[in-house]
C-alpha cells in the first residue's frame, strides 16, 4: 500500500508540472517580452561599440610595433568572437529554462529563418569563426583568392576585407573563401618574398648581370636577407632574349612595391654603364626556357 500510495503522489506532481513545463505561451511570453526585445537590442549595440572600440585601439597599437605589428593583429578576430558570444549568451539566457516543448518550437522557428534566406548568413557566420579559429590567413597577410590580390584589413564573423595594390576595398564572404583556394603569399610573417623580373639582349654578359643584380638586391634598404630567407638568382635562355628573375625577401610586405621598383632601377643604371641592354622589341620567338640557379 505505501508502495502504491507514493506512485500515486509522484503521478499527480509529475501532472503538475508537465502543463507547466510543455506550455508554448511561455516562450511566447519571452520572445514578445518588450523588456527582451529593448535589452537585446542594446546587448548587441554594445558589444557591437566595444568591439569597434578594442578595434581601434588594437590597431593603433599594433601599427607601432612596426614589422612585429602581426602579434598583436592576431588577436583582434579572437577577441570579437568571445564578445559576440558573451552578448549572444546574454540574449538567449533566459530561454534557457524553457522546457523541451518549447525549445523544440523555438528550433522549428531558427529552422524556419534558415529556410526563409538566413542559411547563407549562416554559413558566414560558421566559416568566420573556422578562419579565425584555423588561420589560414591573419590581418595583415598578402592573399590572393580568385583575381583578388591584397593585403588582409580585416577579419569580421561575416566578411573578410582586403586592399588591393589599387587601393580597392574587396568585402569577400567568409563562406566563399572557405570554398575556394587562398593564398597567403607571408602567412603570418612580416617578410615576403618578391619576384623581379629584368629582360637582357641575348648577347648580353651573364655573369656580369648576375653581378650587378646581386649588388642592386643586397643594397637594397628593403632587403631581409637570413638563412632561412635566402635570395635566389634565375636565369632563363630565351631564343632572341635571356630572362632574369631574383627572388628576394622584402623586410616588410607594406613594402612589396617599392623594393621591387628599387631592385629594378638599380639594376638598369649598373646594366647601362656596363653595356648591358634590353632585348630589341622588334624581334619576336617563341620562349625555350633554359633554367640555371644562382644563389
Amino acid at each position: 500500500m505505501a508502495n502504491t500510495s507514493s506512485l500515486l503522489t509522484n503521478l499527480t506532481n509529475l501532472t503538475r508540472i508537465t502543463p507547466e513545463v510543455a506550455n508554448p505561451v511561455h516562450l511566447a511570453q519571452i520572445l514578445t517580452d518588450p523588456f527582451w526585445i529593448i535589452s537585446s537590442i542594446l546587448v548587441l549595440i554594445f558589444a557591437y561599440l566595444v568591439v569597434m572600440g578594442m578595434d581601434f585601439l588594437l590597431r593603433i597599437l599594433s601599427e607601432q610595433l612596426g614589422t612585429k605589428r602581426h602579434i598583436l593583429s592576431m588577436v583582434i578576430p579572437i577577441l570579437k568572437i568571445f564578445v559576440y558570444l558573451f552578448a549572444v549568451y546574454l540574449i538567449v539566457s533566459p530561454l534557457i529554462t524553457l522546457g523541451i516543448a518549447e525549445l523544440t518550437v523555438f528550433s522549428g522557428l531558427i529552422g524556419a529563418g534558415l529556410g526563409f534566406g538566413l542559411k547563407d548568413l549562416v554559413a558566414d557566420l560558421v566559416a568566420g569563426f573556422i578562419i579565425i579559429l584555423e588561420k589560414p590567413y591573419q590581418i595583415g597577410d598578402k592573399i590572393t583568392i580568385d583575381d583578388y590580390y591584397g593585403e588582409v584589413i580585416d577579419i569580421g564573423i561575416i566578411q573578410t576585407i582586403i586592399v588591393t595594390p589599387g587601393d580597392s576595398r574587396v568585402a569577400i564572404p567568409n563562406y566563399a573563401i572557405m570554398s575556394k583556394a587562398v593564398s597567403s603569399a607571408n602567412a603570418g610573417s612580416a617578410e615576403m618574398m618578391v619576384i623581379t623580373d629584368l629582360f637582357l639582349s641575348y648577347d648580353a654578359n651573364v655573369d656580369d648581370a648576375i653581378r650587378l643584380l646581386t649588388e642592386a638586391v643586397i643594397t637594397s634598404r628593403y632587403v631581409y636577407i637570413s638563412e632561412t630567407r635566402p635570395y635566389v638568382i634565375l636565369v632563363e635562355n630565351h631564343p632572341i632574349y635571356r630572362k632574369i628573375l631574383v627572388k628576394a625577401y622584402v623586410n616588410d610586405l607594406r613594402h612589396e612595391f617599392k623594393f621591387k621598383s628599387d631592385i629594378t632601377r638599380h639594376a638598369w643604371d649598373a646594366f647601362q654603364k656596363a653595356g648591358i641592354h634590353p632585348p630589341d622589341i622588334a624581334h619576336t620567338g617563341y620562349p625555350i626556357p633554359i633554367s640555371m640557379i644562382h644563389t
